[in-house]
């Protein structure tokens, strides 16, 4: 069955007897460490070790994908009604902030549960597994490290970068020189991850990460070391060697029945119906309050159940992105909930930009709303809030077409429009010719529409060197770039650990 390893993904992790650090150095007491020389003896010691170094990227409520959800906040690009992304908006963020402490710890909780399996499959006797499923399961843990390090790297940039999986929290490792070391790591990794991994599985694997994700990846490492030539490189090899192409129809990339398939390079298995203690809260955080769970497509009602009823979406975006859309994009209709029933009103109630207000309340005579509502996430007709099947998309193959273009644009070699322009024909919008500086502002511009609601605008605005451009176009406010461009190192980590330094300005 499809669902099976996302069975084991989350059943298996009861016999997880590897408990490890959930931060850097931010515990609070002293972890109870399996003996490697005990636990890591066969390949079901080995199954479940790996699927506890899949876990934090999904754990419940702050987990990494909302976490970046929120942090896209900072930029004003999204907004919504819950107190995290609203003071993300304003910039009244902290080092101590949940959202970033969270985000912290599930990223090292993953790398050095990593750590720990790449340093002891080398002992697991020839006899208990075969050479193949060891090669797999370190290219899998080289995979999964290098994306944790990923996942950190484009929010702090220097930070500590842990090899060996914790054994003495006495130890203090500080992030001097952690910029490079990172980058460095994850190219290490990433290279035996796309020598050792599988091109492709079997139903009841899908969902671990292929040499393709590895090598899709590696060309988004190389664009954050500016190492142009080796991007576009690694960028153009997955497109052209891998097989895959982009979904003609966009919404495939959000369709439960599509998960593991096609451009979908590495996704967070998701699926309450297997795993009720592993739900996708993503849905309830996008949902419009009033919206009666139907399709918006097919204005047949639903059934009144599935909105989270927690606040009128928790995140939405900005009007003034949503702007940025030309009208014959086809990616509107998936990227945006912009019609639907309400509950509040009995009626269909349709988006508008000049709207009165954001939503549609109870007994109002208004039939218009003018918040942007993202609805990647959202699912219809689940029968309550928390009953979603989609799965947390992590890359994409459109990630390599738009990565080939940006390394053109910064001095690589090659056609700097293919990417863009594939990217731009499945969304029915004509090509563009330019080249150099304004192209890398056109592709920005096509990263913001292809990946809105997604949780990957912050870092790319980083990269590109425009967030203190876009707060000032979507807050009014005019900040430093070299301080807002990053996130403050948690306070937590920096009060625990004298050796690692806060970011510039934070």
């Amino acid at each position: 069955m499809k669902n099976s390893f996302k069975h084991r993904f989350s059943l298996m992790i009861a016999t997880l007897l590897l408990v490890l650090a959930t931060g850097c150095q931010s515990l609070q007491e002293t972890p109870n460490f399996a003996d490697p020389d005990t636990f890591f003896k066969s390949r079901s010691d080995i199954s479940n070790a790996l699927n506890g170094a899949y876990r934090p990227m999904s754990q419940q409520w702050f987990n990494t994908y909302y976490n970046r959800s929120v942090f896209d906040c900072a930029l004003g690009i999204t907004t919504g009604y819950e107190k995290g992304p609203q003071y993300y908006k304003q910039g009244a963020y902290v080092a101590s902030d949940e959202y970033i402490v969270a985000y912290w710890n599930d990223n090292y909780a993953g790398i050095n549960r990593a750590n720990a399996i790449i340093e002891n499959l080398p002992n697991v006797p020839v006899s208990a597994i075969t050479e193949e499923f060891r090669k797999q399961s370190n290219g899998e843990a080289r995979f999964l490290r290098a994306l944790y390090l990923y996942q950190l790297y484009i929010y702090f940039e220097n930070i500590p970068v842990p090899t060996e999986s914790t054994k003495n929290l006495t130890v203090r490792m500080g992030n001097e020189g952690g910029k490079k070391k990172a980058l460095v790591t994850m190219v290490e990794d990433l290279k035996i991850a796309e020598a050792d991994l599988a091109s492709s599985y079997g139903a009841i694997d899908g969902g671990r990460p292929t040499k393709w994700a590895a090598k899709a990846l590696l060309a988004k490492v190389y664009l954050e070391d500016a190492q142009w030539q080796l991007a576009a490189d690694k960028a153009f090899e997955v497109i052209d060697k891998s097989g895959l192409s982009l979904f003609s129809n966009f919404n495939d990339n959000f369709d439960p029945a599509k998960e593991n398939t096609g451009e979908r390079l590495f996704e967070i298995q998701n699926n309450f119906f297997v795993s009720p203690d592993n739900i996708n809260n993503m849905h309830a955080h996008y949902t419009p309050t009033d919206w009666d769970g139907g399709d918006p497509n097919t204005l047949i009602p639903g059934d009144g159940k599935t909105a989270a009823g927690w606040g009128d979406a928790w995140i939405v975006g900005d009007v003034k992105m949503r702007a940025m859309f030309d009208a014959n994009d086809k990616r509107i209709s998936t990227t945006f909930m912009e019609q639907y029933r309400s509950k509040n009103v009995k009626d269909v109630v349709r988006f508008s930009p000049t709207a009165n207000s954001p939503f549609v309340s109870s007994g109002s005579s208004e039939r218009t709303f003018k918040n942007v509502i993202l609805q990647k996430m959202i699912e219809y007709n689940t029968g309550n809030w928390n009953q979603t099947k989609k799965n947390y998309i992590i890359l994409r193959l459109a990630d390599t077409y738009l990565a080939h273009s940006e390394a053109v644009a910064n001095g690589a070699t090659g056609n700097g429009t293919f990417g863009i322009n594939a990217v731009r024909t499945r969304a029915a919008l004509p090509p563009v010719t330019a080249a150099g500086s304004n192209l890398k502002n056109i592709v920005f511009d096509e990263y913001v529409r292809e990946f809105i609601g997604e949780g990957w605008v912050f870092p790319t605005a980083r990269r590109f060197g425009k967030t203190a451009e876009l707060i000032r176009t979507y807050t009014g406010r005019t900040v430093d770039n070299a301080k807002f461009r990053v996130l403050p190192i948690p306070l937590v980590e920096i009060n625990a650990n004298a050796a690692v330094k806060q970011n510039t300005g934070w």
